[in-house]
C-alpha cells in the first residue's frame, strides 16, 4: 500500500470536507445515490464511521483508505496496473 497516495486523498478530501462527511458528503465523494450509502451502511461495505445521534460521519482518513483500497482491488480485478 503506497501511504503517500492515500495520504494525498485524505489532504484533498480535508480541504472539501473538514476532518468528517456527512452521508451526502461520502454519496457525492463516491458518486452514488443517498439510498446507495444506506443500503451499504446496513450491509457494513462502508468505512468505519462514528454515529452522533441520528447522524453518521465517516472521518477523512478511512474514506481516503476505502477509496484507495477500492482503486487497488479494481486495479486487481482487472490485472494490470494505472
Amino acid at each position: 500500500m503506497d501511504f503517500n497516495n492515500s495520504i494525498n486523498i485524505a489532504h484533498s478530501l480535508y480541504l472539501d470536507y473538514g476532518y468528517f462527511l456527512t452521508k451526502n458528503n461520502l454519496a457525492e465523494v463516491l458518486g452514488v445515490s443517498l439510498s446507495t450509502i444506506d443500503r451499504r451502511l446496513k450491509e457494513k461495505k462502508l468505512p468505519l464511521h462514528k454515529k452522533i445521534g441520528n447522524r453518521v460521519l465517516f472521518p477523512v482518513s478511512s474514506v481516503a483508505n476505502f477509496i484507495y483500497n477500492i482503486k487497488d482491488q479494481k486495479l486487481a480485478d482487472a490485472g494490470g496496473e494505472l
